[in-house]
Order: structure tokens, then sequence, then C-alpha cells
């Protein structure tokens, strides 16, 4: 049966996994010119923009309002995505390498969608519930799943370098 440990690497596996595509067909639009986004991918993000109500999908490059979330969207294509494909590799492989590098990412991840969610959830009065609700569900494991991710591998970096409970008594 596999431990705790494993059944969560799993979890942070399929999260890198599903994250590549999704960074490369929803996220990083806002940041293109609608004229070289296939139309797929327009209905798409027409469909998050105005049935769910997501307003940093939105691609529009006249909005100055959302120049700080297009930040993060940039980071996301130019860090991120890079690093998606190093963590599959590192989660797949077992490297023990995986927890520093699965630290810093769920610790970066989970204190830029803090705010993400901050706005979504209570930064447009004019947003009905069900679209709060529909936008949490659809970010919410963006920052629970980094978040586990950052208590995991700081618990396994902690424990291969030492810093037990029985350590810090004797400290």
């Amino acid at each position: 049966m596999p431990t705790l440990r494993q059944r969560l690497d799993t979890v942070f596996l399929g999260y890198f996994i599903s994250h590549i595509p999704i960074t490369i067909a929803v996220d990083v639009l806002p940041l293109l010119p609608t004229e070289i986004i296939p139309q797929p991918l327009l209905s798409l993000n027409r469909f998050l923009t105005t049935t769910i109500g997501d307003p940093f999908m939105v691609i529009d490059r006249t909005r100055t309002d959302l120049v700080w979330f297009r930040s993060l969207l940039t980071c996301e294509l130019f860090v991120q995505l890079p690093f998606f494909f190093y963590a599959v590799w590192m989660l797949w492989t077992g490297s023990s390498r995986r927890y520093l590098w699965l630290l810093m990412y769920g610790v970066h991840v989970s204190t830029t969608m803090a705010p993400v969610l901050g706005m979504l959830m209570f930064g447009d009065v004019n947003r009905s519930c069900d679209e709060r609700m529909a936008l949490g569900a659809m970010y919410l494991p963006y920052l629970l799943i980094p978040l586990a991710m950052a208590a995991v591998s700081f618990t396994e970096c902690s424990r291969m370098l030492g810093f037990t409970a029985d350590k810090r008594k004797k400290d």
C-alpha cells in the first residue's frame, strides 16, 4: 500500500502534468493578440469570461487594471511552464531533489494565488454568489495543492537536513 507521501507525490505529478496544457491553452491567452489565437481556444476563453465570469482571463489589451495579473501570467509562461516539465521528471523518477524545488514552487504559487482568490471572492461586489463559487472552485486547487506541496516539502527538507523534534529539544 502506498504511503501518504507517495499518494501526495502522485497528486503533485497529476497537477503538473495537467497544468502544462492548461498554461498553454488557457492561461497565456490574455497575453496574446486575438488574431493569433485559434478559434476553439477563443471559444473556451469566452466561456470562462462570460459564462463563469472570470475577470482575469479577458483578452483585452486596453485593460490596464489587470497589469498585475498579466505579470503573473508572464511569469507562469516563462518561469513556471519550463519548471513544470522538470517537476514532472523529478516526481516521475522519485528524485530526492524534488522537495527543495517543490517547496520553492509551492510557496511562490500560494502567495500569488492568495490575492487572486481574494480579488475573485471579495473584489467585485457585482459578482453573484454562484459566480464566486464557480470561480472559487476553479481557482482554489491552484492554491491548495501548492500549499500542500510546500508543507510536505518543508517537512521532507527538514527531515533530510536533520531538523527533527528531538534535535530541536537538544539545541
